[in-house]
């Protein structure tokens, strides 16, 4: 689905990114990689394929759109070192030609000596993009000088749609609230947070194949 915010075109995609065309560049929030070892280091099981799995929704992503640049919105990686940064690295240098630029969010806790030797770029929170302000936490409007968008995630919001009888679907999405537009959480085993939609904001629903305005 594509919004126009900020005077720029921007597509919000049922892969739970934004794909700003212009620039040909990618934004993504709350990827959590790291949090499937983390649960295994616990003795819950999970299957040693989902660990792969999100990088390859990554992948699938760059073939989709051919992106210059992917931004992670924070909370990249979620726990201490652990093998699946690794298997992560390996990805980076496998596109050489797409830039990384991480802003890094509170779980993103790794020593700076390995994130410098990775293939990302490193920013601090707020980071000034163009028309756009990127962050990992949601910022209140005291923090902006300008009228810039604000594009964050750290929130995982997701919303509740009735059903037939007392049913409910709870769904992931984007959350547009004047002036900031909170992003879906990435990463799978990262639970959502429902939201409570003010009077002016906007919710976009992610389904299978589309996202769909709410209300």
């Amino acid at each position: 689905m594509e919004i126009q915010l900020a005077g720029e075109k921007l597509l919000l995609s049922e892969d739970k990114i934004i794909y700003w065309s212009k620039k040909q560049t990618v934004f993504i929030a709350d990827l959590h990689l790291g949090k499937t070892t983390h649960f295994r280091k616990s003795g819950i099981a999970i299957p040693l394929a989902i660990i792969t799995a999100e990088i390859d929704r990554i992948e699938n992503i760059i073939e989709k759109f051919r992106p210059k640049r992917i931004f992670f919105l924070g909370d990249l990686f979620h726990s201490d070192l652990n093998h699946e940064w690794n298997i992560f690295n390996d990805f980076l240098e496998q596109h050489p030609t797409v830039e990384f630029i991480l802003i890094k969010g509170n779980h993103d806790i790794l020593n700076d000596k390995i994130y410098n030797l990775s293939k990302l770029k490193i920013e601090k929170e707020p980071f000034q993009l163009d028309s756009f302000i990127l962050s990992h936490h949601p910022l209140k409007k005291s923090d902006l000088q300008n009228k810039e968008l604000i594009l964050c995630g750290h929130i995982h919001p997701g919303i509740s749609i009735k059903g037939k009888g007392r049913s409910y679907l709870s769904l992931p999405c984007f959350y547009l609230e004047e002036n900031q537009l909170i992003i879906p959480a990435f990463g799978r085993f990262t639970g959502l947070a429902k939201i409570k939609p003010i009077k002016g904001s906007s919710v976009f629903a992610v389904l299978n194949e589309s996202v769909k305005k709410i209300g």
